[in-house]
């Protein structure tokens, strides 16, 4: 089974993500199912490092998709690293 492990920047974005729609809809429960959500995709990298689609030229980094969100991991002698948590709306710089 893979640890899971946070970039600094990917915690901050899933905090700041989650801190922006409870301020938007005045309640925290779409903010709760988003965050359930990601917890969901994660248990199922714990299991399975291959999940989600393989980034171009990058072996071991990978992307899924949660709702408009895509988070991005990378994963190495049984630890998957959570690097970025992106608004899949925007273009990529």
């Amino acid at each position: 089974m893979m640890k899971i492990e946070w970039s600094p920047s990917a915690k901050l974005q899933l905090r700041e993500i989650l801190k922006f729609y409870t301020r938007r809809n005045g309640s925290p429960s779409y903010s709760k199912r988003l965050k359930k959500e990601f917890w969901r995709i994660l248990r199922i990298i714990r299991e399975n490092q291959y999940f989600g689609e393989q980034l171009p030229g990058h072996e071991n980094r990978r992307r899924f998709s949660v709702g408009n969100f895509v988070m991005i991991y990378e994963f190495e002698n049984n630890i998957a690293r959570i690097c970025s948590i992106r608004d899949g709306r925007r273009d990529e710089e």
